[in-house]
């Protein structure tokens, strides 16, 4: 079976959505302007990992265990340039969805740390839904940690039943993206695009291959 965009997909395997963002959750004007989140889609984790899990095991032989796990605000941008060295293929099975939006331009309803994680949250899992056109094609949806305890319960309660309405198996967990090397690829996409709309800096933005759906959305 192939999904929406032709590439052949296993439809007994589970697709799994990495998911990490760049900005604040600050909306007065001193916050930043721009929210992003990135993910990253994909079937196949382990082969997806393989660049960066050994470029982490490099790094901690050479002593460089300050640049690991990688987290792209604080990264050098010779590590930077080693992290986007060791991204797996633009041929590879595996999806780059970016959203974002302007906070200063955000209706009411979304302006708390749970209603604009929802929003852009729901966003990504709708389009990873549409590359997992397979009805049993569970979706394992991996947040970043950054929400608290209480705003975590409140962003479950508008995403959950949102979710069931699809009628897609599902799973939730939310998990520092310094567990796992996927994430921190969603962390590079989101921080690079970020950069792109906050400061005009396209220098990261550029050097990132582009995935069969490397798309980006603005959501105002």
């Amino acid at each position: 079976m192939c999904d929406a965009w032709g590439v052949r997909a296993n439809a007994d395997q589970p697709v799994f959505v990495f998911i990490d963002e760049s900005g604040n959750f600050d909306f007065s004007t001193r916050g930043t302007r721009h929210f992003v989140m990135s993910a990253l889609i994909t079937q196949t984790p382990l082969e997806c990992a393989h660049g960066l899990s050994q470029l982490t095991y490099e790094f901690l032989a050479r002593g460089l265990s300050s640049q690991v796990p990688f987290h792209a605000s604080e990264n050098s941008n010779g590590t930077r340039h080693r992290v986007i060295g060791g991204l797996c293929s633009p041929s590879h099975n595996c999806f780059i969805i970016t959203v974002s939006v302007d906070k200063h331009s955000l209706e009411e309803k979304y302006r708390s740390p749970a209603s604009l994680y929802a929003h852009l949250g729901l966003e990504l899992s709708k389009r990873a839904t549409a590359i997992a056109t397979a009805k049993r094609q569970k979706l394992v949806l991996l947040f970043d940690s950054a929400l608290t305890a209480r705003q975590r319960n409140a962003f479950l309660k508008r995403v959950k039943p949102e979710l069931r309405q699809r009628g897609r198996d599902f799973a939730i967990a939310f998990r520092a993206v310094s567990h796992d090397v996927n994430g921190q690829r969603a962390d590079l996409y989101a921080w690079a695009m970020f950069r792109l709309l906050e400061m005009g800096d396209a220098t990261w933005f550029s050097l990132l291959p582009r995935n069969q759906a490397a798309t980006t959305l603005s959501l105002n």
